[in-house]
């Protein structure tokens, strides 16, 4: 079994923020860090190089400059400030706007972006004048749920909530002997299932025996694994999200190291080719051997960027890489981002995909994230934050980022995609958004206790014995008040 154990987040100074990565041990909450000056345009509305603001700047330009998320053709219609964040000054392209020309979901804008906020398998497709039309291309075009693709593949239903799980060190634990039992000894999958879990997220290393890996002696979190796996998932008939870390290691805020195989490009577009093929080989594989994901993580806490850094042995910065997909530089980002969805979409356009940061409580920079990605034409259908309370608040403040975000982005449907305690209250928040916007949730690696979920696993462990808690019954309760769209 490998564990997530780092107190030390060295070289979190290399990206300008300090550390808050809530699975390891020791690690300082990510807040106040003061953010950069920012640009005027795409670079300025996270920070610039500086960080990301909780108390410091937003940056002196809005998120997209001209044609911004909230400028006089935006998703509010009104008249955008001149400070930093995601207002801008308004103009062409505005995210929702009513005439925006190119806008991504403009009502009779010239070229929106396929018609509905990502074209083909798209949620609603209602926006006019877009490349795909009315409905897009494979919309659900029913109110938003993601009951085209969102479920076994076999044609049953499929839920309108996720009730999900992050449960990829079960792999190795399974392999130690692992049993697990809620009073009676049962298959881990059908066990949650039990209890309502209906979805289950699986974390993929691009080569976790490499010199800097996750796993150097048995290769968990590889492909291999994850397709063993998500073959149980689907015919356990649950859904399955696929989390792309694009690294050897652990992606997260403090770190996203770029993995050993791809040190050699040169370019940026060499280095998205290498994002792209990946990926598209890596789908490819799942579906053809029966694993299909569902829907797609298009890397892990990404709000810094991705692809940054060289890294140690022990998967920690060393420096940063020649290329990069910094937010300081959000057309490389994007280049990335939309390499790692086309490899997506190549082989199977109905998956849905996901952007994810860890920024639950924080509106501003989920709002100004969203903004630039959605500036740089990054098809994505899903965003993801993390919500843990000992780093991102309490549920208060997750609801109020998923309610500003909602209003902002109606287009958008949006998870929890890493949580801990509070396991109702994350549940509520997102269940319980207006319009349905909020799909579900994922319990970060609950048969393990840590520093994540202090005093919160569902699981207990003596031995190889694992036995669950009454937490667990908190499920139960959800299940039965979430079935309508379950």
């Amino acid at each position: 079994m490998t564990h997530r154990l780092c107190s030390l987040c060295v070289g979190a100074a290399l990206i300008g923020f300090s550390c808050g990565n809530p699975h390891e041990a020791g690690n300082p909450t990510p807040k106040d860090a003061a953010g950069g000056a920012g640009g005027s345009n795409a670079t300025g509305g996270i920070g610039g190089n500086g960080g990301l603001p909780e108390a410091g700047p937003s940056g002196s330009g809005g998120a997209s400059g001209n044609g911004s998320a909230s400028g006089s053709s935006g998703t509010t219609g009104t008249s955008g400030g001149t400070g930093g964040g995601a207002s801008g000054s308004g103009g062409n392209g505005g995210v929702s706007g009513s005439g925006g020309n190119g806008g991504a979901s403009g009502g009779g804008g010239s070229g929106g972006a396929s018609g509905s906020m990502t074209g083909t398998g798209g949620f609603s497709g209602t926006s006019g004048g877009g490349a795909s039309g009315t409905s897009g291309s494979g919309g659900a075009n029913d109110a938003g749920d993601m009951r085209d693709s969102a479920s076994t593949d076999g044609g049953t239903r499929a839920p309108s909530f996720f009730i999900g799980a992050d449960i990829t060190w079960v792999q190795a634990d399974e392999a130690g002997g692992a049993t697990y039992s809620d009073g009676t000894r049962k298959e881990i999958l059908q066990l949650l299932k039990d209890h309502g879990f209906n979805y289950v997220r699986l974390r993929t290393f691009v080569d976790p025996k490499a010199a800097d890996g996750y796993d150097k002696q048995n290769g968990y979190g590889d492909l291999a694994h994850t397709l063993t796996f998500g073959k149980r998932i689907k015919a356990a008939g649950m859904g399955f999200l696929l989390d792309f870390h694009y690294s050897d290691n652990w992606a997260d805020p403090g770190k996203q190291c770029v993995p050993v195989a791809w040190q050699g490009s040169t370019s940026i577009a060499e280095l998205a080719t290498a994002v792209h093929d990946y990926t598209k080989d890596a789908v490819a594989q799942l579906v053809a051997a029966g694993a299909r994901p569902d829907m797609v993580q298009i890397g892990n806490e990404i709000t810094p960027g991705m692809l940054l850094h060289r890294c140690d042995s022990g998967g920690l910065p060393t420096g940063s890489n020649p290329v990069t997909g910094s937010i300081a530089n959000w057309t490389n980002l994007g280049t990335l981002l939309k390499a790692g969805v086309q490899g997506v979409k190549d082989v199977d356009a109905s998956i849905k995909i996901m952007l994810h940061i860890d920024r639950g409580g924080t509106f501003n920079v989920s709002r100004d994230f969203i903004a630039n990605a959605i500036s740089q034409a990054v098809p994505f259908d899903v965003f993801g934050e993390s919500c843990y309370t000992a780093y991102q608040g309490q549920p208060s403040a997750w609801m109020s980022t998923f309610t500003q975000l909602g209003a902002m982005f109606p287009n958008l449907r949006f998870v929890i995609a890493e949580y801990g305690p509070e396991q109702r209250a994350a549940n509520d928040v997102v269940f319980n958004l207006p319009n349905q916007q909020g799909i579900g949730t994922f319990n970060w690696e609950p048969t393990h206790g840590g520093a994540w979920n202090t005093d919160h696993a569902l699981f207990s462990v003596s031995g190889k014995a694992y036995t669950a808690t009454a937490d667990l019954a908190l499920y139960d309760l959800m299940k039965t008040a979430y079935a309508s769209r379950l």
